[in-house]
């Protein structure tokens, strides 16, 4: 690649384009795409007034249609025959039922196309592709792309190992030109970036829109650019909700909510691993989650229950169960695939072999919706819902879970409304703040010599205890309570007279030894926390422990 191209230098490119202003950059491209995943937030219009795009639109989706390239641009046809054949001009967008394509090579996007290639030595991903045509089509230049490319964790990877200028113009070479550099072009390029006359975003935009990147790029181009526009709701596609659910059911993990509604507090759900077991005489496996929620101006003023749902090998829904309350037979699946608008009843539970199993009597109903998400055209929201039905038809327990899906099989708990028959209702929602240890972890900081702590034992101990933060030194956040200069704490091992986190965390201690302990809120003071409001619904612990003497 010789060095003649549209932009010599840092300097020419300004005075080249003073009149449209192309070498102006985004602002905020540090929020900028890393590595092929969209992570902006917005396609903010940082420069001139953005391009009217408008596309042609398709009702089905694009294996449905022939594309073949005429004089006057190309021809879209229709093999279900339920569209007439449309001509549509070499730079039309085009938007069928799952995805879009272009052909403008000399537009924003081959710009686009070509840039993406070179910046990470591969096919652009339809998602990433089309959230930048998005910011260039808004009115971002070239050069603000290359900036985000170029500042990306994909990035930097693909050049980590390159030391030198001249390291990464060689590697710009291969992986653009897909050829070893020739030593004049090297010289030029490395000297343009040793002088600081360029920056790497610059040289790679030299790179991609370079003459000989053009011309291999060309046929790519011409078979058509896919791309997902940013935003867009594709109303063929399909979301694996039956597979995310299952993914999503089958792994054990708790989800911390922060309740509000008529019963504020907080609560933890719970999702078990499964358990093999039967039902109903039938091989079957045991997905059970627990609802622990801590109210703080109801009564009761603590919630807790396990429901279990059978699934036979296949994931079928045989019963569902919660202990002395509901036992029910007969169930479905949700649909493999769904797409925005699709909803239904899968399961309807009214038989019951054993009627001592429960004291409800009546149906429970399980139904579906999907609907768009707002914030992402490749995530779908879907809307889970159990309705608990008496036998005199009344509703006494409805209980809605919302859940983001993608097109990638991923699935994540948003919300979860609990409508009960006496007219509470308890909305429960995400609470990032909760941050816990992956599990009780205990680290000697002295090994003792003396007598061993051991179950039924009584335990003399000095402690001091914090809340759990994973950014401060040692994971001590707010100190909350301690022993020292106030005397011993002495307790049973093992009798549940302490938090699960000092009855497993001190087992074995000998005397004169100490310890620190990382507690989970489920092994501490779980969703009601304690002390005021200084251990809140949820909160992790961190202890340090010494054992003074055992009795």
């Amino acid at each position: 690649m010789r060095p003649t191209l549209i932009y010599a230098s840092l300097l020419t490119a300004f005075v080249l384009t003073g009149c449209s202003g192309d070498g102006a950059t985004v602002a905020g491209q540090d929020r900028a795409r890393q590595g092929g995943a969209v992570t902006a937030t917005a396609m903010a219009a940082t420069a001139m007034a953005a391009q009217a795009v408008q596309p042609v639109i398709f009702s089905g989706v694009i294996a449905n249609y022939t594309i073949t390239k005429t004089d006057a641009g190309y021809t879209i046809a229709d093999t279900t025959g339920a569209e007439a054949p449309r001509t549509v001009a070499a730079t039309a967008r085009l938007r069928f039922a799952d995805v879009s394509m272009a052909f403008d090579a000399a537009g924003n996007p081959g710009q686009a196309y070509r840039l993406y290639r070179a910046a990470f030595a591969r096919e652009p991903d339809a998602a990433g592709l089309g959230y930048w045509l998005g910011v260039l089509d808004q009115g971002t230049y070239l050069l603000g792309m290359a900036e985000g490319f170029t500042a990306s964790s994909e990035f930097k990877g693909l050049y980590a190992n390159a030391a030198t200028n001249r390291d990464i113009v060689a590697q710009y070479y291969v992986n653009v030109l897909k050829r070893p550099g020739e030593p004049a072009g090297l010289d030029y390029w490395t000297g343009i970036l040793d002088e600081k006359k360029d920056t790497l975003a610059g040289v790679l935009r030299n790179f991609s829109e370079g003459p000989e990147n053009k011309a291999g790029t060309a046929a790519a181009i011409a078979a058509g650019i896919r791309y997902i526009e940013y935003g867009v709701r594709y109303p063929a596609t399909a979301y694996p909700v039956r597979a995310a659910y299952q993914q999503s059911v089958s792994t054990e993990h708790t989800d911390f909510m922060t309740v509000t509604g008529t019963c504020p507090g907080t609560a933890a759900i719970t999702q078990a691993a499964p358990i093999a077991t039967t039902f109903e005489g039938q091989a079957a496996s045991a997905l059970s989650a627990t609802i622990d929620a801590g109210l703080t101006n109801c009564s009761a003023s603590r919630r807790t229950w396990t429901q279990t749902d059978y699934v036979d090998g296949n994931h079928v829904l045989l019963g569902f169960s919660r202990s002395g309350v509901e036992y029910d037979v007969g169930g479905g699946s949700l649909p493999a695939t769904l797409k925005v608008g699709d909803k239904g009843v899968y399961a309807t539970q009214t038989a019951y072999a054993d009627s001592s199993k429960k004291s409800n009597i009546g149906k429970r109903t399980l139904s579906y919706a999907l609907d768009a998400d707002g914030e992402s055209a490749n995530t779908a929201l879907l809307t889970l819902t159990a309705t608990h039905t008496t036998s005199a038809n009344l509703n006494n327990l409805i209980l809605t879970s919302r859940y983001r899906v993608g097109t990638d099989g991923s699935m994540t708990l948003l919300t979860v409304d609990e409508r009960l028959g006496d007219g509470a209702y308890l909305i429960y929602t995400q609470d990032p703040t909760v941050v816990q240890p992956a599990k009780l972890t205990i680290t000697d900081t002295l090994i003792g010599s003396g007598a061993v702590a051991q179950n039924g034992k009584t335990l003399v101990m000095n402690y001091t205890g914090w809340l759990y933060d994973p950014k401060a030194p040692g994971f001590k956040g707010q100190q909350f309570d301690s022993s020292v200069g106030r005397g011993p704490f002495e307790f049973v091992l093992g009798a549940g007279r302490v938090i699960a986190g000092w009855d497993q965390g001190i087992l074995n201690m000998r005397v004169g030894g100490k310890r620190t302990l990382l507690i989970p809120s489920a092994l501490g003071y779980g969703v009601s926390g304690a002390n005021g409001s200084i251990i809140k619904g949820n909160a992790a612990l961190v202890f340090e422990v010494e054992l003074v003497s055992v009795k």
